[in-house]
């Protein structure tokens, strides 16, 4: 109940200080609309000629910020986040704004006052919240407004989340022991054999607020139940730590037929029609902008430089696997000497294949530069899982889990996993996996901000150089 309020008060707080901020420079801005007149306008003819308008900002800007989630209070929540929220709050409050304007038979804003309105407004309220957001970071990390928890059984992702809770204090969670099954216990380490009784007076000794349990672990079903009980009985809140970080229960949501539930698979961000159109226009004009103002100039120096360094082709194709597992051409630039294994060997470190020529555009990614035409023809997009060739896409479809979920959106040019480091050599499973886990992640979580953050980190690591580009 306490972090109840806790989160109530600052629902409430950062309601009021908008509300402060709206209303505000709503009358500023009346202010200055009105300034050439020759009457002189008091802070209450402005409000007894407007109060209208103010009234439908307001309520306008709860019933946005409700659809929005812009009040939503998350430990994990990100400034990228926290920007995305706060300029879809800006601009659908701007339809309101202009929409005002157009009815009235007395102008509230003229066009530039309306924009530089709505541009100080989010300027304003996104500072503070950077503020808030920084300083929020900051009371966690010193021990203050945390919850206790407690987890109970173990698997191969318990450990790592421990040591994530241990290292991120400022998420706010204090690790106060564990539960497992067939132990000793000892006290020094935090470690517990499992009893029901012995963790019901545990959860009220050390108030704990949340109990992580571990799926797949030892303990059995009857003791999950017994376990989800207790937590309801208690009132402290249980989350589940998936066996595997693939688990797809978390892609279910629950839908009701009258009253009987039904699971179903959730819908991607890019199954929806809007953010597939949104995302290709994007890929349209930012390709055109590409090849109009860099590739024109660039392309003719680098074939150039191909032809004189290893000779024609300048550029190679080769067969990919895209969207819904459908296979393109994939255009490049000719980095290797032509061989018959290049379309089933897959580029090593040293690798002799690699020309002089080759290896600085690997290391620079300009080699892909030609693959914004395969954009513009609607087989890649600018941002989404690399494209892998045809056989080695075979062969780990087999072997990695969940593999295929990379297909449900369209090959990038560049992508999350290359931008956090995973390109390169692939040495073993695990360095798919790592790979999956980002592609996994930008398809269930895609945003047009996610785009730009990664489309920014790659241009970055074109201009200094990725040492894992070979």
């Amino acid at each position: 109940m306490q972090y109840f309020h806790y989160s109530k008060n600052i629902f409430f707080s950062q309601f009021i200080l908008d509300l402060v901020i709206l209303i505000t420079m709503f009358f500023y801005f009346l202010t200055v609309q009105y300034s050439d007149f020759d009457r002189p306008y008091t802070l209450y003819l402005l409000l007894e000629s407007h109060y209208k308008s103010l009234i439908l900002l307001v309520a306008c800007w709860y019933f946005i910020s409700y659809n929005v989630g812009l009040y939503t209070i998350s430990r994990f929540n990100k400034l990228g986040t926290i920007l995305q929220k706060n300029a879809y709050q800006t601009v659908l409050l701007s339809i309101i704004v202009f929409a005002i304007s157009g009815f009235k038979s007395q102008e509230l804003f003229s066009n530039k006052l309306s924009l530089l309105f709505l541009l100080f407004l989010f300027l304003f309220t996104f500072s503070y919240r950077i503020l808030f957001f920084i300083g929020l970071k900051i009371y966690r990390s010193r021990g203050r407004n945390c919850k206790n928890v407690v987890f109970v059984d173990e698997n191969d992702n318990t450990h790592s989340l421990i040591d994530l809770l241990l290292r991120r204090k400022d998420y706010g969670f204090i690790p106060r022991g564990s539960f497992l099954v067939g132990i000793e216990d000892d006290d020094e380490k935090r470690l517990y054999n499992f009893d029901l009784k012995k963790l019901k007076r545990f959860i009220l000794e050390k108030r704990i607020q949340i109990i992580y349990l571990s799926l797949k672990g030892s303990l059995p079903p009857e003791a999950h139940k017994e376990l989800t009980y207790l937590a309801q009985n208690m009132h402290v809140e249980i989350r589940f730590i998936p066996g595997t970080v693939y688990d797809s229960f978390n892609s279910l949501s629950i839908q009701y037929y009258d009253t009987f539930p039904v699971l179903s698979f959730k819908q991607f961000p890019l199954d929806k029609f809007w953010n597939q159109f949104f995302k290709r226009i994007f890929d349209i004009v930012f390709s055109l902008f590409v090849l109009v103002f860099i590739c024109i100039w660039l392309f003719p120096i680098m074939a150039i430089v191909i032809l004189i360094d290893s000779g024609s082709p300048v550029l190679y194709c080769q067969k990919r696997i895209g969207f819904k597992g459908k296979s393109f051409k994939c255009y490049k630039f000719r980095t290797m000497k032509p061989s018959k294994d290049n379309d089933i060997k897959a580029t090593v470190k040293g690798d002799d294949r690699i020309t002089k020529v080759g290896s600085l555009l690997r290391k620079t990614s300009l080699d892909e530069l030609p693959q914004f035409f395969n954009v513009l023809l609607g087989n890649m997009s600018v941002v989404g899982p690399r494209p892998h060739m045809v056989v080695q896409d075979e062969y780990y479809n087999d072997i990695v889990m969940r593999y295929s979920v990379r297909h449900y959106v369209k090959p990038g040019i560049t992508g999350l996993a290359q931008v956090k480091g995973l390109r390169g050599e692939i040495n073993s499973e695990e360095d798919m996996q790592k790979r999956v886990i980002a592609d996994v992640y930008y398809v269930k979580n895609w945003s047009f901000l996610l785009d730009v953050i990664i489309i920014m980190k790659t241009v970055f690591k074109v201009l200094i150089g990725d040492k894992k580009a070979f």
